[in-house]
């Protein structure tokens, strides 16, 4: 789906959130004038376009700190809004959307999309429904990285599962098979050789992408006795070392970097800049016996070419929890392969269906709504709002 590409200034961007800030901080001053005048205090109003569970929403509420903010939730969005907070699936339902009328929301100064990835027809549908010039302008877009933690895991879960092939071994011995295990008995002469494992302490791990997920992801594998580099778009030239111990390098030194990384985990979103970042060339740079992760968009590392270094053998493994097709239904949920390329046949790859967020598990959604309130909190008190949507970069 086409989607407007209006460039947004990041300086301008700046300048809007220092307006909503300096907005924010009135609204509080006056909170407290007030206050001490004996009349009603002015807070920030805050509404989540769709209903929240009673748990949750009183953890949203006390997260937020009830003194400053106000937060309701349903489907019907209040006049006096300040932050609303939509839920993707609200936004792409069409009767919701025609029920709205975002644009004459005269208070709205900011919508937050809690989630780590904002798609372009999200954007679509966010400019149909409040204006084109005012997403980004005078009202701010945020994201949410909530689930930076529970996708660390994931990442790291299919990196062991790979480096080990956890699956096939599984696999048999729930058929009483312990021949992957390769031990010689008494009497044998046709010993099948253990199946193939590798050895993670002292190899090296490249790291697509050190922000909120990547850098989770580096200080486990620290941990594991690994030699940890990254790519960040801001690293400067030549590298730098992070407090943990990973040099950190920009992205164009992935050409460099590939063929000294054993394990290759891409943690990056998907972006003009990201798409299609790894191909037949990139992967042939890594070491024989290399494993790759991806835990970032299946889009960043192209289909075809990731299917063949794995069928060759070239490479140990591969574990991917992200991918190139998708059921556009819940019919089609029990029926859609992931991939135009049998990745299913090869005993080398760990495929998970897209759970590294966790969405649903309660566990995730508990921190979405902690981490939704400290944003509101921080908004409240008169300072710029994290995670804001930066439009040219498209994260």
């Amino acid at each position: 789906m086409a989607f407007s590409s209006r460039p947004i200034l990041v300086g301008a961007a700046t300048a809007t959130a220092t307006a909503v800030a300096l907005l924010l901080r009135r609204r509080l001053m006056l909170r407290q004038s007030s206050s001490t005048a004996g009349h009603a205090a002015t807070r920030l109003r805050a509404h989540f376009a769709r209903p929240v569970e009673a748990t949750q929403l009183e953890l949203l509420r006390r997260s937020a700190d009830v003194d400053l903010v106000d937060v309701s939730h349903g489907d019907a969005v209040p006049t006096d809004v300040n932050v609303l907070i939509i839920d993707p699936r609200q936004l792409m339902n069409p009767s919701w959307r025609r029920a709205q009328d975002l644009a004459a929301l005269p208070s709205l100064r900011a919508l937050i999309m809690p989630y780590a990835g904002i798609l372009p027809e999200h954007l679509v549908q966010l400019r149909a429904l409040l204006g084109d010039e005012r997403l980004g302008s005078s009202v701010m877009l945020h994201n949410l990285h909530h689930n930076a933690p529970m996708t660390a895991e994931m990442g790291v879960a299919l990196l062991l599962a790979a480096a080990k092939r956890l699956v096939p071994a599984d696999r048999r011995l729930r058929q009483g098979d312990w021949r992957p295990r390769g031990l010689p008995f008494a009497g044998a002469t046709d010993i099948e050789p253990p199946m193939p494992m590798l050895l993670l302490e002292g190899r090296t791990a490249l790291v697509l992408g050190f922000g909120a997920l990547g850098s989770r992801v580096a200080r486990v594998l620290l941990a594991l006795g690994m030699n940890v580099l990254a790519t960040r778009r801001t690293a400067p030239r030549g590298g730098a070392r992070s407090a943990e111990g990973v040099v950190v390098h920009p992205a164009d030194a992935l050409p460099q970097l590939l063929p000294e990384a054993d394990v290759l985990m891409v943690c990056v979103p998907s972006t003009a800049e990201t798409r299609q970042l790894i191909g037949a060339a990139e992967l042939a740079l890594l070491p024989d016996r290399a494993v790759v992760v991806n835990v970032g968009r299946g889009e960043v590392l192209e289909e075809r070419a990731l299917y063949e270094a794995l069928r060759s053998g070239r490479l140990h493994g591969a574990g991917i929890d992200v991918w190139y097709s998708y059921p556009r239904s819940y019919d089609e949920t029990s029926r859609t392969p992931p991939s135009s390329m049998p990745f299913g046949e090869l005993d080398s790859v760990v495929l998970s269906p897209h759970r590294g967020g966790g969405i649903g598990i309660l566990d995730t959604e508990l921190l979405r709504m902690r981490h939704l309130g400290e944003m509101l909190r921080v908004a409240a008190l008169g300072k710029p709002m994290p995670n804001a949507w930066n439009f040219d970069k498209g994260y």
